[in-house]
């Protein structure tokens, strides 16, 4: 819905913290005697994996750079 509304922060800040809720689900599911340490390693590498893309940053090139 923020989305929708053209509030693309308030969206990507949600959609990250569903990426990081369904992180910890299947850390837990997976082991539930899991350590809070190990299920905090196991969400980093699942959220890092599934990042955004870096491609549009500021000051960086996609691709080969143009030649003048």
């Amino acid at each position: 819905k923020a989305d929708e509304n053209l509030e693309f922060e308030e969206a990507a800040r949600l959609r990250d913290e569903v990426k990081r809720l369904e992180a910890v689900e299947l850390a837990i599911a997976d082991d539930p005697m899991a350590r809070q340490a190990d299920v905090e390693a196991a969400v980093d590498t699942a959220v890092k994996s599934a990042g955004r893309s870096t491609g549009g940053r500021p000051g960086q090139r996609g691709g080969k750079a143009r030649r003048r």
